[in-house]
């Protein structure tokens, strides 16, 4: 039983594929008819994920060799686990972003919603929501 217990604490790595999504975007009216569907170009980014327990991390951005490279990596150390998946949230002033993992599939979900906020040249650019999906495969 301790041999058991100890394998399901050790941490376990994925690394991803680029995952396919789109986002919606509001336009200029801010009104849901005025939504439009936009796909993003995530062709550079390449996902890692670990999980140790109830601690997800995800590591989320463009790969080295890209041109003007940022991966972020998010540690969630009170993640919701159960036995298909695991599941985390991250909100700050302007964004909240979902990931769920899931077990069986292998595969990176990314939910993420974005309000408006004006940028440097004082322009409020419309807000959105993006969803992603990404398959990965055990290190």
């Amino acid at each position: 039983m301790l041999a058991t217990t100890s394998a399901v604490m050790a941490e376990t790595r994925f690394t991803c594929d680029p995952p396919r999504g789109k986002r919606i975007e509001l336009g200029p009216s801010a009104k849901s008819a005025d939504a439009q569907w936009i796909d993003d170009d995530l062709d550079t980014i390449h996902p890692a994920v670990a999980i140790d327990g109830q601690t997800l991390s995800v590591t989320w951005g463009a790969t080295p060799e890209s041109k003007g490279a940022k991966l972020t990596t998010y540690v969630f150390a009170a993640a919701r686990r159960d036995a298909t998946s695991i599941v985390a949230t991250r909100v700050d002033e302007t964004t909240a972003e979902i990931f769920r993992f899931y077990f069986g599939s292998k595969v990176l979900y990314k939910l993420t919603t974005r309000a408006a906020t004006s940028g440097p040249d004082g322009k409020l650019p419309s807000p959105f929501v993006a969803t992603y999906i990404a398959s990965c495969r055990e290190q």
